[in-house]
């Protein structure tokens, strides 16, 4: 698994430097502030695709002497710089725009020349955005699904530089202007959404309803298993912890006891996806409780 999301990252990483160096000459050919926006946009995402590599691999290293749980969370902590990182830049854009504007405006060249160009950078945000969410889908990896979004962002950021480029080459030079706040503001949404993502993660957010209704029923169609209490879990980077106590017959042996408990562990790490360790806590049901079951199975 951590392969596969490593070669992803270093996808990412190759396609964001392809796309610095386009646009940096577009950027140096045309003047145009929504170019060098997407310019600076691009800077950062190749650094935010830096620290989902190094998260990803932080994450696959085992259990040690200082992390007892292992360290998926260093997908986490990726995940939320890259937020910080895309806030800053959007705000220096913002910044820039405000003073171009402020300034009386500024003239865009060769602004059809950048517009085919752009259309290039299109292309290329659009197909490394569909790998990048398609391996984040399957893996549940909270870095790669940052950086899909990156790219994902990018498509609608171009965008709005290809207009711009477009209005500025027919006169209506105002049009770059607006271009750079559109995508300044486009960034500042998926920095919102990605960071509390992450905030919620790092202060112990439970798994989705579903993975948590897989495990019960799991829990449920042991036979042995009489019922069950305290059943909760807490995401680590793209993995899930869970822990429950299960309800025992008061006579079944100590040794049978903890058969059970492994087997319910095994079952559901095998059976419900990103559950990376599940802990179990066998408790003996009383007499009253075991007799009481059984007048109700028998009508």
């Amino acid at each position: 698994m951590a392969e596969q999301k490593l070669r992803a990252a270093k996808f990412s990483i190759g396609a964001n430097t392809f796309l610095i160096a386009l646009k940096l000459g577009v950027a140096l050919y045309t003047g145009s502030l929504g170019v060098l926006a997407e310019l600076a946009h691009s800077s950062f995402d190749l650094l935010a695709s830096v620290f989902a590599y190094v998260g990803i691999k932080k994450a696959d290293e085992p259990a040690d002497e200082t992390h007892h749980y292992g360290h998926e969370r260093f997908e986490n902590v990726s995940s939320l710089i890259q937020t910080i990182l895309i806030a800053i830049t959007s705000l220096a854009i913002l910044w820039e725009a405000y003073g171009k504007w402020a300034g009386g405006g500024h003239e865009v060249v060769g602004g059809w020349i950048g517009l085919l160009v752009m259309l290039i950078a299109l292309g290329v945000d659009y197909v490394v955005a569909k790998y990048l969410h398609k391996t984040a889908d399957e893996h549940g990896s909270p870095a790669l699904e940052a950086d899909a979004y990156h790219f994902t962002t990018d498509i609608w950021s171009t965008l709005a530089v290809i207009v711009g480029l477009a209005f500025a080459a027919a006169g209506f030079q105002i049009a770059d202007i607006a271009a750079a706040v559109i995508v300044a503001l486009i960034m500042l949404q998926l920095s919102a959404k990605l960071g509390m993502k992450a905030f919620l993660v790092m202060t112990d957010k439970s798994p989705d309803a579903e993975t948590m209704e897989r495990v019960a029923k799991i829990i449920s169609s042991h036979p042995k298993v009489k019922g069950y209490h305290t059943l909760r879990g807490r995401m680590a980077g793209s993995l899930a912890l869970i822990d429950v106590s299960i309800h025992l017959p008061s006579n079944m042996s100590l040794r049978e006891a903890h058969r059970i408990a492994e087997e319910l562990e095994e079952r559901v790490e095998k059976g419900v996806p990103f559950v990376k360790e599940m802990i179990v806590h066998a408790e003996p049901t009383s007499p009253h409780d075991e007799e009481r079951a059984r007048r109700k199975a028998s009508g």
